[in-house]
């Protein structure tokens, strides 16, 4: 048994909010960066800690349903498939 897709207008607020607030961190990321007048380089550290920590774990929902997506449609795909080999 497949396990429900999950609402595409929730991920799309999901999208969006992860796009907020990398933006936000970013600006805060950089602020603290330039205030504490280090290597630009730590800006990049820093994003990458961001990434980790907040994007990515933000973001597993709106992976897991595209990997169902696709998962579905293989399915579909090899059904179709199997049905047209049985027909001449």
């Amino acid at each position: 048994m497949e396990p429900h897709a999950p609402d595409p207008a929730v991920l799309r607020r999901r999208v969006l909010l992860a796009g907020a607030l990398s933006l936000l961190l970013f600006g805060i990321v950089a602020y603290v960066v330039a205030a504490a007048g280090v290597s630009d380089w730590w800006l990049l550290v820093g994003m990458v800690i961001v990434y980790g920590l907040v994007i990515r774990p933000l973001m597993q929902p709106v992976r897991d349903a595209s990997k169902l997506r696709r998962r579905l449609a293989f399915q579909a795909f090899l059904d179709s498939k199997k049905d047209g080999d049985d027909n001449p």
